[in-house]
């Protein structure tokens, strides 16, 4: 055969074996708002009774009556949750606050040295989120009536303060999503399909991603859409889903063992265990729906414990070693088997994203829904200038660098004396 036939039958060849597979279309977004799944039963406000909480909010701690049970006396616990104690930050709060535990143990990082105070969750019926079990005699009945949603994070939190309102007017929701948009981190999501109409297909790929880029407001204060984000790859942060679409509903195809995203609270990475999705593509351009899976709820404490213990509690109306209790008590999953220990519950986020243009770490062409983790530095990168804080927190109370987290004397409880020479009163 002579090398000119040969050259020619490869060509030919070469032209007749199929193409690496490529998406047919592919769609980003850059998430606008993102929250816990958390049904909101009341007419308006956040303490008001509703089908969620018929008794309404858990209501704001008696804290003399809290330290008093704790073995201090009345003399003591008023002074301590006096204003004008010095010892008592306006920023940081009472540090005393945390020594409330058997033998003054610090309740924030040893909650079981406090009796559980038994915090009030959801007793409606109602939920929303994803059916995680494939059961649908468990769980909630979601508010368009499917059957079998899978959501203890709201039964056990919905109650609270920080988590309870309407979509987008939790107190919580509000605060996170403000420093979201604020520039202290951006998510995009990059969703592609094999078929020839995103609406209706079979085989779609969706992706969430950290991104470097801050997001832009418009005129109204809202997240501008059509602008361009650079993915930035993370060992830990990645999310991908198969799924298909119908009608532009966008649904998992299957449960993903593990998946990582940017919590939008104080646990800052969100691990999901058998994650699914439920996500729309909206006639404006934009996706809304949910992401879910099993979470574990120890980082869900640890976080407010890390956001200072005293704080949380004050703003939010809440004793941090019942949130522990409750949390451990309704957690519903064990990555173990059903006979193990239930580290994980039940969890969604509403998430809400705008039309943008994604591009890949190395800035070239447009992002497909694959994984970056191996373009990721090997030491990893800070998540945001949001999670260096600017001052030293210990086991959940603010101290000076070098310090510990100590109990305050007993002879430093009480106010000084205006009789004496500085003898207690």
């Amino acid at each position: 055969m002579s090398a000119l036939r040969r050259l020619l039958l490869l060509a030919a060849a070469s032209l007749a074996a199929p193409a690496p597979a490529m998406a047919a279309w592919t769609r980003a977004f850059a998430i606008e708002w993102y929250e816990p799944a958390m049904y909101y039963g009341a007419q308006s406000g956040v303490t008001e009774p509703g089908t969620d909480c018929p008794a309404g909010t858990n209501p704001e701690p008696d804290w003399i009556k809290v330290l008093t049970e704790a073995g201090y006396t009345r003399e003591q616990a008023l002074w301590l949750r006096n204003p004008a104690n010095p010892t008592r930050s306006p920023v940081h709060g009472q540090n005393q606050m945390a020594f409330r535990g058997a033998g003054r143990a610090n309740v924030y990082i040893d909650p079981t040295s406090t009796p559980d105070g038994g915090l009030v969750g959801v007793t409606g019926t109602i939920g929303e989120g994803l059916d995680l079990d494939g059961d649908p005699n468990t769980g909630f009945v979601g508010p368009a009536g499917e059957r079998g949603v899978d959501n203890a994070f709201y039964r056990t939190l919905g109650c609270w303060k920080t988590f309870r309102g309407p979509p987008r007017l939790s107190s919580g929701a509000l605060q996170n999503n403000d420093a979201m948009r604020d520039g202290a981190w951006t998510v995009v999501v990059v969703v592609s399909g094999r078929g020839d109409d995103p609406m209706n297909d079979d085989d779609v790929t969706v992706g969430f991603y950290p991104s470097g880029d801050k997001l832009v407001k418009d005129a109204m204060g809202g997240v501008a859409a059509d602008y361009t984000f650079r993915i930035r790859p993370d060992r830990k942060l990645e999310a991908l889903f198969k799924a298909r679409s119908v009608n532009g509903r966008i649904q998992s195809s299957r449960a993903e063992e593990e998946v990582w995203l940017r919590d939008p609270g104080a646990a800052r990475d969100l691990q999901l265990l058998k994650a699914r999705i439920d996500l729309s593509l909206k006639p404006d351009g934009s996706l809304s729906g949910y992401v879910g899976g099993y979470r574990p709820w120890k980082p869900v404490y640890d976080g407010y414990v890390r956001a200072r213990g005293p704080v949380i509690e004050a703003l939010t109306w809440v004793r941090l070693p019942d949130v522990f209790y409750a949390l451990r008590r309704n957690a519903d999953y064990s990555p173990t088997g059903p006979t193990g220990e239930k580290t994980h519950i039940s969890f969604a986020l509403r998430v809400d994203a705008v039309p943008a243009f994604v591009v890949p770490p190395d800035a070239k062409g447009t992002a497909r829904p694959i994984s970056y983790k191996k373009q990721a530095p090997p030491s990893g990168q800070p998540d945001s200038t949001a999670d260096r804080l600017p001052f030293n927190v210990v086991d959940g109370i603010v101290i000076p660098r070098g310090a510990k987290a100590v109990s305050q004397p007993d002879s430093a409880l009480l106010p000084p004396s205006t009789t004496g020479a500085g003898g207690a009163q």
